[in-house]
């Protein structure tokens, strides 16, 4: 055909299309890769002729087929999260999906084969057909996702913690496939937006995310509806708005997350007359400043929480988030107008949802009580007791959470900033139910949707979703205490806050920002407990050293004592900021650090 005396007189001719609806752009977000090759851990037989394949974690990919036999053989891959009692694998979880792949050999010597039109969440492979028994070889696992760069790690003394931080890592990568999927095995994958606004903070410590989420951002104002209403799913299908509570509201939670953490005033721009129309829109349906809408609630929480109030809840956060955005981008009348409509509704949801006897809100749950509180709603000079309501609530639960996708991003950083920083450590270390560390007991290499994810049937019960796992911001910027302010975005000045908490004897994170690396370090030696700090260039710090309810005798940094009898000692590249009876606040330049501090 590619020679001119080739005789084309019977092609036909090419039919012209209607051009697709839409704009042609660029691609936006990262590129969908194949970024590890996992190796099997074991193969077992639970009857003849079917095998089946334990990966050794769960993850979102594939599996590379590698086989020997006669032409017309037919092999089939079954893929499953879990297994049955019996050792077969356990379906019944993927709902409609068929997770299956077939393979017909040519039988021409060893053939190599993998799909590329599909992807599978997925830990143990049903073999079937194989011709002879499949080794260790015959299969390798094809981790893929969209390939945003890795860019946090943590890690710490408490052998639990950092598991639960290898699941957190492993479900996000999970649920990266062009938008931030829910779970990547049953008939779902979707683009839920409660579930990404709860994890924004912890994905962005760990992976690169701004390209990522700005592409989506793109998707949620695309599907947004001429009245403002946004949507549960984007892009938009199956699961249509108006959204629900708590989830709608990624529409702002999203941008700002960003904001904080690269310093980009863009994705503001971008987003905020989607914002203003989300807002505008609660407004519009709601009654006496109240935005009284059913939803999820605090979903899959172990004890339920009123939706009503979350609706009111997060219409408040909406207008208060808008306010922040105007003001940043210079919009004064609207930063005006939308602070004074967060004012109203902070006194409408006061007034019919706060009991200021009991310091408690509608519900009187967890969650019920840490929304608010961590919103802003909450009057100042009742803070501290409704915070003590929280911690109560907690202590009657024997130490144990009862949350869900909302509450959990809020509970830890809570009891940590009202000085229960212990409590919220042993919640977190907890391995009985509901409990990070639960999940971890019974196998899992990947957060669960539930947290009885092991007893629940099988109609909502994926093992790899990220929601929950939202509590990794806490580990990052509380236990390391590595955290981003708006007020100098994008780590252009970082907060080194860490909080050693009991039992645990060091703790460590390292973050790349778009300034550089910035590494904490924390470590008990004896009565002491010595900090190390990287602050990269052109950025500056502020270190806030705990008190601990003790007595400081010294501290010293890189052998020089900087702060004796109370006092900071003048030292260059520390400043004191302040100094009261629970921390000093110090001040510090771009360096590296190592502070020593001695303990009367």
């Amino acid at each position: 055909w590619n020679k001119t005396d080739f005789d084309d007189s019977k092609w036909r001719q090419a039919i012209v299309l209607e051009p697709e609806k839409g704009k042609l752009v660029a691609q936006q977000g990262p590129p969908l890769r194949v970024t590890k090759e996992i190796k099997p851990v074991k193969i077992t037989s639970p009857s003849e002729g079917v095998y089946v394949v334990d990966m050794g974690q769960n993850f979102a990919g594939w599996a590379k087929l590698k086989v020997k036999g006669e032409k017309g053989t037919r092999v089939q891959l079954r893929f499953a999260e879990t297994l049955k009692p019996d050792g077969n694998v356990y379906r019944e979880n993927l709902r409609k999906a068929k997770a299956t792949d077939v393979y017909i050999l040519k039988g021409e010597g060893v053939e190599e084969w993998q799909p590329f039109f599909t992807y599978h969440g997925f830990r143990y492979v049903e073999v079937t057909g194989f011709p002879g028994k499949p080794t260790l070889d015959a299969l390798t696992g094809m981790v893929a996702h969209s390939d945003a760069p890795n860019i946090g790690e943590f890690s710490c003394s408490n052998e639990l913690l950092d598991k639960v931080q290898h699941n957190i890592q492993w479900g996000q990568a999970s649920n990266m496939y062009s938008v931030p999927t829910d779970c990547p095995q049953r008939d779902e994958r979707l683009g839920w937006m409660g579930d990404a606004q709860a994890f924004a903070p912890t994905a962005s410590y760990n992976m690169e995310m701004i390209n990522f989420f700005s592409k989506w951002m793109h998707d949620i104002s695309d599907g947004q509806d001429d009245d403002g209403a946004v949507h549960d799913v984007n892009p938009v299908i199956v699961v249509k708005g108006p959204a629900a509570p708590g989830w709608g509201d990624a529409v702002y939670v999203v941008p700002w997350v960003m904001y904080k953490f690269y310093g980009d005033k863009r994705i503001l721009e971008q987003n905020y007359d989607a914002i203003v129309g989300w807002v505008e829109y609660m407004r519009s349906k709601s009654k006496g400043n109240l935005y009284e809408q059913r939803g999820y609630g605090d979903w899959v929480a172990v004890e339920k929480s009123p939706s009503e109030p979350i609706g009111s809840a997060y219409y408040f956060y909406g207008a208060k988030m808008l306010s922040e955005m105007a003001k940043i981008l210079g919009k004064n009348e609207d930063a005006i107008k939308y602070k004074k409509l967060s004012e109203k509704i902070a006194a409408a949801f006061n007034k019919k949802h706060f009991d200021s006897a009991n310091n408690s809100y509608t519900g009187n749950t967890q969650t019920a009580n840490l929304i608010p509180l961590n919103f802003g709603i909450v009057p100042k000079d009742h803070r501290k007791a409704v915070a003590a309501n929280i911690i109560a609530n907690v202590e009657e639960h024997n130490d144990h959470l009862t949350v869900g996708f909302l509450g959990v991003p809020l509970l830890l950083p809570t009891l940590s900033d009202y000085g229960y920083n212990d409590l919220a450590y042993k919640v977190a270390s907890q391995k009985t139910y509901p409990s990070w560390g639960y999940m971890v007991e019974k196998g899992a290499t990947t957060i669960w949707e539930l947290w009885n994810g092991d007893t629940e049937g099988p109609g909502m019960n994926s093992r790899n979703h990220f929601a929950l796992g939202s509590v990794g911001a806490w580990y990052y910027g509380y236990l390391a205490g590595i955290r981003p302010t708006p007020k100098a975005p994008g780590f252009k000045k970082v907060i080194l806050a860490p909080m050693p908490a009991d039992g645990l004897d060091w703790a460590k994170a390292n973050v790349k920002t778009t300034y550089g690396e910035v590494s904490s370090y924390w470590q008990r030696k004896g009565n002491n407990i010595e900090y190390d700090f990287t602050v990269p260039a052109n950025t500056s710090a502020v270190f806030h050293l705990p008190f601990l309810g003790k007595n400081i005798k010294s501290v010293s940094e890189s052998g020089v004592a900087v702060y004796k009898n109370g006092q900071l000692i003048p030292t260059e590249g520390i400043g004191l900021i302040d100094n009261n009876d629970k921390e000093a606040v110090v001040s510090l330049a771009a360096g590296k650090y190592h502070f020593v501090v001695e303990y009367e």
